[in-house]
């Protein structure tokens, strides 16, 4: 006798997704602080130790940008999955995408941290941070508007806004990539600029709520 089993198309629940995830964000936000070491000293006076930090500042901007863009990608992450009532076969394998770009971070932010100024090293960087970006937006416009896996009382407007809110990450991104051809210095200042404009009307809209 021949059983037949049909696969599910999709299954009630993302717990596994969001506990796989949110411990490749973990190991990822660790790893990228492991490129910014204590600086061997000789000499201990107040302008040798200054001078040593400044050796390292390189480092630190590259790890704050990298750690502060994986916390916003973790909060978007959490804030979306929120929503997802559902999980199937395509779903897995978008989140899967957005989480191997940004196991790559770890590498490219140790690489820019080195050569700060070298354009094609901060266009990789920049690259690595642009399609992170844009896997998460194809993972959110498959979940709001090609799935059936989120709860029907979100509007259509709703998704609608919060996935344009979405794309100005891979487009600032994108936009770092080429200005990192041009004028490093505009790359990178892009690229600091870029998690403020993600977080602060955030919270000042939360804090003019209150």
């Amino acid at each position: 006798m021949v059983i037949n089993k049909t696969v599910p198309k999709r299954t009630e629940g993302t717990g596994r997704i969001e506990a796989f995830s949110d411990g490749m964000f973990a190991i990822i936000a660790t790893l990228l602080i492991f490129e910014v070491r204590v600086p061997a000293l000789t000499d201990l006076s107040n302008s040798a130790v200054l001078s040593a930090l400044v050796g390292i500042a390189p480092k630190a901007v590259s790890f704050a940008i990298s750690f502060f863009t994986v916390a916003i990608f973790w909060v978007t992450h959490h804030h979306i999955f929120s929503r997802i009532t559902h999980s199937n076969w395509k779903l897995l394998w978008y989140n899967n995408l957005l989480l191997f770009w940004l196991a790559i971070m770890p590498f490219t932010t140790a690489f820019v941290g080195n050569y700060t100024t070298q354009p094609l090293i901060v266009s990789i960087f920049a690259l690595n941070l642009f399609l992170a970006a844009l896997s998460f937006s194809l993972m959110t416009y498959y979940v709001f508007f090609k799935s059936d896996l989120m709860s029907e009382t979100i509007s259509t407007s709703e998704r609608s806004k919060q996935w344009k809110r979405g794309c100005r990450g891979f487009i600032l991104y994108g936009l770092a990539f080429l200005a990192a051809f041009i004028n490093v210095y505009a790359a990178m200042i892009i690229l600091i600029i870029i998690p403020f404009i993600f977080v602060i009307p955030r919270l000042m809209r939360e804090t003019s709520i209150e």
